[in-house]
């Protein structure tokens, strides 16, 4: 029995189950990797259609989500409103409210909705 002081057999197990542990974390880590470029080349190659005119699109931008880059599309969505009056009349109205579409696409893809995006715009005017 020891009381002060290191017990070698102990400190022995506790650095071998340490080293473990390092080897088994960068394992993870490199699948987790691996995965997430696998993850993003699938979803940079995948395609989608926008019609323009439904959404009322206002806006394309380009932003970063946890080390992914995305494209949002700023969008106008007409959303009903009831009220009621004092007397238990029913009105339905139509709000605009701003929703965003998140698109996971190549920065080349970004380009191709922006250039649409535009050619739309002018082609409204």
């Amino acid at each position: 029995m020891i009381l002060f002081g290191v017990n070698p057999i102990t400190h022995s197990n506790l650095k071998v189950e340490l080293e473990n542990l390092k080897k088994e974390n960068e394992k993870l880590v490199f699948a987790n990797d691996a995965y997430r470029k696998r993850l993003v080349g699938e979803m940079e190659s995948a395609s989608f259609a926008i019609d323009w005119d439904a959404m009322k699109v206002f806006s394309v931008e380009r932003m970063w989500d946890n080390g992914i880059p995305k494209t949002i599309l700023g969008y106008m969505l007409s959303e009903p409103m009831v009220t009621t009056s004092g007397e238990g009349v029913e009105r339905v109205t139509e709000k605009e409210i701003v929703r965003e579409w998140t698109l996971y696409c190549s920065a080349e893809k970004h380009e191709e909705l922006v250039k649409e995006f535009n050619a739309w715009k002018a082609k409204k005017k």
